[in-house]
């Protein structure tokens, strides 16, 4: 009984730090309304090459996957989200004290893998603390308050970060260091609930072995299961959309002579309405049900149309006003689908075979969405920001489209319509 009281106390300590923890650390704060600012006019890259940047980044965190899996199995979850948050600390101070885009790129390195091990450590954590009868609404609950937090502390940082960047380019980025410092501080007082392998530790190639025989069983699983491929298809068309509006979108904006210090104004705006969005995922899950993932992606598509046709039409004056109207709808829709994308994820796996799920996952989307974003680099570079945007939105919905198609027959069906190979992974692995 007293290990099992010992567990429980875990359990409840990791439940009540989590939220608080997810408000620091969920990304970074004080950073993404300057983040164009800080690329193009401090580092001197271009908005199509911000693209290439981004592009390699999401390789990087595709290689990262296997050692990033290998270090949250072998040294446990706590110490895998105490490793990531060093690795995001480095990753910062390069960014600041490396020069052009080579120095954006060799700095993604150690936050591509710093954010591998935290987006597996962290979640999985939280499911092990609260995976008891009634846990998976307490997950979701718990998840949700951390991400609305964020979403609030960061337009308050947000909306300092542009008139700091005005005085000093490099301001936002160490109080944005800050914030990863006392994240990291506060992950020290993690527990883990469940003992690490001691016997990975013997022997890495035999790991890295391990590793490839899950990912072969998991794209077994996923080739078998239609619900998990169709889930997987509809993840991976949608982040690579979102990675190129977001670079658009901010282009957009300098195109169209936004101010800098107005960049904060706005982006703080947005993750306000980011953290409104996030409290009401769980209201808007319940009422569109199946029909969530089609109501999040064709709403975010339809704006980011609007935003190609009045830029493309009208004048600025037209123009700006709903833009900024699109950019809020755009922003709720994502905050949403970021909630919400780990909770179907979740719903595919048992403790045993998350990371396996969650692997897999990130590394189809991540190749996915890399290709996209090079893409989108390139139809930047030859058309220009206002044309692209519209003819991205204009692929994107058709691509979008057909994806949801595809799933209304294979995702979010009632429990009795699938087939068992559809939702039974732990199965397909046997065999």
């Amino acid at each position: 009984m007293g290990n099992k009281r010992e567990i429980n106390e875990r359990k409840r300590n990791n439940a009540r730090l989590y939220p608080i923890y997810k408000m620091l650390s969920w990304d970074l704060l004080c950073f993404y309304s300057i983040e164009f600012l800080f690329y193009t006019k401090t580092k001197g890259v271009t908005a199509s090459e911000v693209l290439i940047i981004n592009a390699f980044y999401i390789i990087f965190k595709l290689l990262m996957q296997i050692p990033a899996v290998a270090i949250a199995d072998i040294l446990g979850k706590r110490k895998g989200i105490i490793i990531g948050n060093i690795l995001i600390i480095v990753y910062l101070v390069t960014l600041i004290i490396s020069p052009g885009m080579l120095g954006i790129i060799i700095a993604d390195l150690f936050c591509a893998l710093g954010y591998a091990i935290k987006t597996i450590a962290e979640t999985n954590l939280l499911y092990d603390s609260v995976a008891t009868r009634g846990g998976e609404g307490l997950y979701s609950k718990l998840d949700t308050k951390g991400g609305s937090w964020y979403y609030w502390i960061d337009g308050i940082a947000c909306l300092s970060a542009g008139y700091l960047f005005v005085i000093n380019n490099y301001l936002p980025m160490f109080i944005c260091l800050g914030f990863v410092i006392i994240s990291t501080v506060l992950s020290f007082s993690f527990k883990d609930i469940y003992p690490t392998n001691k016997d990975k530790r013997k022997n890495m190639g035999q790991v890295l072995k391990d590793y490839s025989l899950d990912l072969k069983e998991s794209f077994k699983f996923i080739t078998k299961s239609r619900r998990m491929k169709s889930y997987i298809i509809f993840g991976a068309i949608f982040y690579g959309i979102i990675k190129i509006i977001d670079i658009y979108k901010s282009d957009l904006l300098i195109s169209k002579g936004i101010p800098e210090e107005q960049f904060s104004m706005i982006f703080a705006t947005l993750s306000l309405l980011g953290g409104v969005a996030v409290t009401l995922s769980r209201k808007i899950h319940k009422k569109f049900r199946s029909r969530t993932l089609s109501f999040i992606s064709l709403s975010y598509v339809g704006a980011c149309i609007l935003i190609g046709i009045v830029t493309n039409v009208c004048t600025n004056s037209v123009s700006v006003p709903i833009i900024l109207i699109m950019y809020a709808v755009l922003r709720m829709c994502t905050s949403i689908w970021y909630i919400l994308k780990d909770k179907y994820l979740k719903n595919f796996s048992t403790e045993k075979i998350r990371n396996k799920i969650m692997f897999t996952y990130e590394l189809i989307v991540g190749i996915v969405a890399s290709t996209m974003s090079v893409i989108g680099s390139l139809v930047l570079k030859k058309f220009g920001v206002d044309l692209s945007f519209l003819l991205v939105s204009l692929g994107a919905l058709i691509a979008i489209v057909l994806t949801l198609d595809y799933m209304r027959t294979r995702f979010g069906l009632k429990p009795e319509e699938y087939r068992k190979e559809d939702i039974e992974m732990k199965e397909v692995i046997k065999q």
